[in-house]
């Protein structure tokens, strides 16, 4: 043990008097300024890590997922490291540069099905909440139209309509009530950039305005709802066009393309047959 102490007291004594004597010599700088860079591209480095899990978190409460981004992230590359080690596996039956390719291609998508589920997940339910908040409008222009309060009527509203926009706006409406919390009209501003719903925000100004300035919030409801349904209907009517395109171009491939094949083959056949 004396001799562990006596050698790690050396090592120190050394190191410091090294130290010294490059810094005495002018080495020092080049040591500082490389532990400078070396600090300074951590920090960045870092910076850039939180900033990516901050968007990826905001990512998944818009997508309705209940799942930490570490989580995430470790499926991602766990599930591209698996069809990476299934396109390595090719190596038998292809080449070693189409093993690569196909191990890359695997990698890829390991990291990219995910977005694409994450992406797609977020439209699915911005879609759905816009879908709920047409009929709650609608409600609310009708308890508006019975008198009291704004406020009052949509939580009377929210009691009556089922579903995850009602329940979120309950939440909201019950937060708001605490003592010393922010108003209702801010949360929901903040519950419109969340989910990147504009309609929302355009509530949340409709219900500032008749709060703060003593104007009917009817008309601008019942307009609000008006320009959503006007809106759905556009939606409609593009989704059914592009459908309609969806079932013609198979059909047309599959079905106009073999009966053209059947009409021409005697022809073809008979031409065959002189120029022989």
């Amino acid at each position: 043990m004396p001799d562990f102490t006596l050698a790690a007291a050396a090592a120190g004594a050394g190191t410091l008097i090294g130290g010294a004597v490059l810094v005495a010599g002018g080495g020092g700088t080049r040591m500082e300024a490389g532990a400078r860079v070396f600090a300074r591209n951590a920090i960045a480095r870092l910076l850039l890590a939180r900033r990516a899990r901050t968007r990826l978190a905001s990512d998944l409460d818009r997508a309705g997922w209940r799942e930490s981004p570490e989580r995430v992230c470790a499926f991602a590359i766990a599930l591209a490291a698996c069809l990476a080690v299934l396109g390595a596996g090719s190596l038998s039956a292809l080449t070693v540069g189409g093993a690569a390719v196909v191990c890359g291609t695997g990698i890829l998508a390991g990291i990219g099905l995910p977005w694409f589920a994450l992406r797609s997940a977020i439209g699915a339910r911005r879609r759905r909440l816009e879908g709920e908040l047409v009929p709650l409008l609608e409600l609310f222009t009708l308890e508006l139209g019975g008198g009291g309060s704004a406020v009052s009527a949509l939580g009377s509203v929210t009691m009556q309509v089922q579903g995850e926009l009602a329940l979120d706006l309950r939440r909201l409406l019950i937060a708001s009530q605490v003592a010393g919390s922010a108003s209702f009209e801010s949360r929901l501003i903040d519950y419109s950039e969340r989910l990147e719903i504009s309609a929302i925000g355009s509530l949340a100004t409709i219900l500032a305005a008749s709060r703060e300035y003593g104007t009917g919030a009817v008309q601008g409801v019942r307009a609000l709802a008006i320009d959503l349904r006007r809106s759905q209907r556009r939606e409609l009517i593009a989704h059914s066009r592009r459908a309609l395109n969806h079932v013609l171009l198979p059909a047309a491939v599959g079905v106009l393309l073999p009966f053209l094949a059947i009409l021409m083959f005697p022809a073809v056949t008979a031409l065959q047959r002189n120029l022989r």
